[in-house]
């Protein structure tokens, strides 16, 4: 949700200001909306991730539950001062599966790390950056051309406004 925030920033701001700055305002709007949409979220998807992510990966323990969140934590704050893109969800199950591993190297017994739950998490990471690309194509190609399907673009693929449409 946070990362739709943006977009629809730039797109409340492009009927008002012309063309988008690289850095726009967030109006109060598009906050509410991100807001509601991440409460919304949470209140119908929330109970499933917290199980899945809480119980169904390895049963967490306030110990664990204390070094997970602090390895996640780090992670986030370090990947964003280096500049990285960073999935705070992606951190949390790594250091889940961090936690649960350093328990099995430590000796403890019935860690319980489910890898069948694991793997799918891992599967779903691995499909959801190309099935993104290919909605999102599909969405500029189909947006392009129902709002400019002549007009030219410069080398930049920003469209040309004085410019004749050929043809």
């Amino acid at each position: 949700v946070g990362n739709a925030v943006g977009p629809l920033a730039a797109i409340l701001a492009t009927p008002a200001e012309g063309p988008v700055a690289l850095a726009p305002a967030v109006p109060p709007t598009a906050m509410l909306c991100g807001a509601g949409a991440f409460v919304v979220g949470i209140l119908t998807l929330g109970e499933r991730t917290i199980s899945t992510v809480g119980s169904k990966i390895t049963t967490l323990t306030p110990h664990r539950s204390f070094a997970t969140q602090t390895g996640a934590a780090v992670a986030v704050l370090s990947s964003s001062a280096c500049g990285l893109p960073v999935s705070t969800s992606h951190c949390l199950v790594g250091a889940v599966v961090g936690v649960s591993l350093a328990e099995k190297l430590c000796g403890v017994p019935n860690t319980g790390l489910d890898l069948t739950v694991l793997s799918k998490i891992v599967v779903g990471w691995v499909v959801t950056i190309p099935l993104a690309a290919a909605v999102a194509a599909a969405a500029f190609v189909l947006l392009s051309w129902l709002t400019c399907p002549h007009r030219p673009y410069n080398e930049g693929g920003e469209i040309l406004h004085n410019a004749t449409a050929a043809g």
